[in-house]
């Protein structure tokens, strides 16, 4: 499951790679409406949230190896992406019900909300992009990001990343397969938000 996962994710980072290619600076930098990203910090939230994935997976490739229960914890606390409506206040609160609640929820319903985004959601502030990086920079870290990914399977093969746990009040219970599915459909999500705005009429 590992490696078709990285085979998708491999596929659908050419395909960010290409809608980049061809943008100049102010294409890049261009914000369809005030408090909207650009192309240019969709691209960058896209390199901030695979590195974030690629710690989490390392500290529980580390627990493995080291004969520990491989399971993470993530709260909000830690990593408070959610919907637009949970006020940030609210999510001491809503944390344990939370975690219930998605104990019961399909891995596929989550799937269908991370790679369809029915309705307004937050980043966490972990992954919230920086303005203004150069094409160059930004694609160059997308590569560079995919074989860091790559070469940290390469490198722990021997490990069974099917027993591995790791949880998120919002995103429930997931495997290492179901970690990497969670971040191909979520730049797919965010290329879809790309090509909105490269199709806005205000588009230079």
């Amino acid at each position: 499951m590992v490696q078709a996962n990285l085979v998708h994710l491999r596929r659908v980072r050419e395909r960010t790679l290409a809608l980049l290619e061809n943008l100049s600076a102010e294409q890049l930098d261009y914000v369809p409406e005030p408090g909207e990203w650009s192309v240019s910090e969709v691209a960058d939230h896209l390199i901030l949230s695979e590195r974030l994935l690629q710690k989490d997976i390392s500290i529980l490739i580390d627990r493995a190896k080291a004969g520990q229960e491989p399971y993470l914890y993530r709260s909000f606390a830690e990593f408070n992406a959610r919907p637009a409506c949970f006020p940030e206040a609210m999510l001491p609160f809503l944390e344990p019900v939370l975690n219930v609640v998605t104990l019961f929820v399909p891995a596929a319903m989550r799937e269908y909300i991370v790679r369809n985004v029915p309705f307004r959601a937050l980043a966490p502030d972990a992954s919230l992009p920086q303005k203004g990086k150069a094409k160059d920079v930004l694609c160059d870290e997308l590569r560079t990001n995919l074989q860091a990914t790559e070469d940290l399977f390469a490198a722990n093969s021997s490990v069974d990343y099917d027993k591995m746990r790791h949880q998120h009040p919002l995103f429930g219970i997931q495997t290492v397969p179901q970690l990497l599915r969670t971040l191909w459909l979520h730049e797919q999500a965010h290329q879809d938000q790309l090509s909105s705005i490269m199709a806005s009429p205000r588009f230079p």
